[in-house]
């Protein structure tokens, strides 16, 4: 049976459509409608005729203290407080620090997504339903549940934007080289690992209507990667297959296979706990590493999951991925919607990162982006409590703050069964019309782009110490030739790593 919450439920009263050459998504304030939760300013509007919205729900924030080209330093920091999720701002020693120049961007800038996913999005709307187990059925592309047909006091509201976050457009993925750097507990000491990965939408794209993937069948997306170094973790490979069927069925797991030079061979490994993109990762630390593991860290919000494979050793290993929330099961999860909230983000970054920047100062934690734009952005803020009992220190409860008009992750926290805080972190982002560079949609040139790609990303691990850096500064959303698609999904390369 459907439930009747957002399959039946109109939406929220107004006066006037939004205009046609902008379909159902997160409505401008100067719009002629009633008020909802996930309207947003206009773009330049730093101090907006509605007000700026803070937390808790429904509750103002304070006029901002700043205007686009002002600079912060850490002595400042006190005047961006409201601006800030709280679980930052009780952490800001790891994100922010002496010597930072915090440089204040645009005011609810317009990053919507490319015409084509907007006109999909409009012509599948009402169509998506969840079904009595939370399940996505009848879900073509575009956004699932438009913003004008979600009703702030529906109670599956919090469900529906997290499928809307899950199915967000994203291009047709991403690809590019990353660097993933473990601050190793107190001593904060870096334990870089640099790869290549990717992730590849095989179903329900929005530019190719009815487009399914060289070699990918009923595949929801697929990923992988190669790790290039340090020597001990070289050569290792992976691919990351995600039916369909997890739309629906919580207990679908992906297909893993993966790459093990000592081995020389390809083998497939356990994912029944992997939530979001994985990503291997290595003991390293006190002493040499022996062997490789296949540990992705143990179950997460949107992070790893475990996935072993044998004779493991070594020390220390890191508990993320580098990727982690840019991917959700919503199945897996009761979520609700905490409010709406203005915040300051590096959605938009200006200062390069590895692979372009090497050597970028991080701070003395390695985790500050701080020293960068950050633009002014209208925050969703949804928290996820795991269906289930999940003990010890894995995650029971998180948050997942994403820009209202793209659902792009911008920030993110996690807690364990005794709501003792796991970690806190940021995304980074970086503007695809912004970059002369960009490569093209290969079969349409001429096709918009308009995307957010994530370009770095910090966590602060909060009862170890420590924490996590990812960058990839060179991040792209279009995909290349099919042909090439066809090799990079096929397990059969994975061999071909040496």
């Amino acid at each position: 049976m459907l439930l009747s919450g957002l399959a039946l439920a109109a939406g929220p009263a107004r006066t006037a459509e939004p205009e046609p050459a902008r379909p159902p998504g997160p409505i401008h304030e100067d719009a002629r409608i009633a008020p909802v939760p996930w309207t947003i300013p206009p773009p330049g509007a730093c101090a907006p005729s509605a007000g700026l919205r803070g937390l808790p729900p429904g509750g103002d924030a304070p006029l901002a203290a700043f205007q686009p080209g002002d600079r912060f330093g850490i002595d400042e920091l006190a005047v961006l407080r409201d601006f800030l999720p709280p679980f930052l701002w009780e952490h800001r020693d790891r994100f922010f620090h002496p010597g930072m120049r915090l440089e204040i961007g645009r005011c609810f800038a317009d990053y919507g997504p490319p015409g084509f996913y907007r006109k999909a999005t409009a012509e599948h709307a009402g169509e998506a339903r969840l079904n009595a187990a939370g399940g996505l059925e009848n879900y073509s592309s575009g956004l699932p549940f438009p913003a004008d047909r979600i009703a702030a006091d529906d109670p599956h509201a919090g469900l529906a934007w997290a499928w809307n976050v899950e199915l967000r457009y994203q291009g047709a993925g991403f690809r590019g080289r990353f660097r993933t750097s473990d601050m190793v507990g107190r001593d904060v000491r870096a334990e870089p690992f640099v790869g290549e990965i990717f992730k590849h939408q095989t179903a329900f794209r929005s530019d190719r209507p009815g487009y399914q993937a060289p070699g990918a069948k009923d595949k929801h997306w697929v990923a992988g990667g190669v790790l290039l170094e340090p020597f001990d973790a070289r050569h290792y490979a992976w691919r990351q297959y995600r039916d369909v069927e997890h739309l629906v069925d919580p207990g679908r797991s992906d297909d893993l296979h993966a790459y093990l030079p000592d081995y020389r061979r390809t083998r497939r490994i356990p994912a029944s706990e992997i939530e979001g993109l994985y990503m291997p990762s290595f003991s390293v630390g006190l002493m040499k590493p022996q062997v490789l593991t296949g540990l992705a860290g143990g179950a997460d919000g949107g992070g790893g999951g475990t996935a072993g494979s044998p004779a493991q050793s070594g020390s220390i290993t890191t508990k993320r991925s580098g990727f982690e929330g840019l991917e959700l099961r919503p199945l897996l999860y009761d979520f609700e919607v905490r409010g709406v909230q203005d915040v300051l983000t590096p959605i938009d970054a200006r200062t390069p990162a590895f692979p372009t920047e090497a050597e970028r100062d991080f701070g003395p934690w390695g985790l500050s982006f701080a020293s960068d734009r950050w633009d002014l952005r209208r925050a969703l803020v949804l928290e996820g409590r795991v269906k289930g009992d999940r003990g010890g220190d894995q995650v029971a409860r998180l948050q997942l703050w994403v820009d209202l008009q793209t659902l792009v992750p911008i920030y993110y926290a996690s807690w364990n069964s005794h709501n003792e805080a796991i970690d806190a972190g940021l995304f980074v982002g970086r503007w695809s019309e912004e970059r002369s560079d960009y490569p093209r949609w290969p079969d349409d040139r001429e096709r918009e782009i308009r995307a957010i790609d994530s370009v770095g990303a910090a966590f602060a691990h909060i009862a170890q110490g420590g924490g996590w850096r990812r960058e990839s500064w060179e991040m792209v959303s279009t995909p290349l030739d099919d042909s090439e698609v066809r090799r990079m999904l096929s397990v059969k390369e994975l061999t071909k790593q040496r």
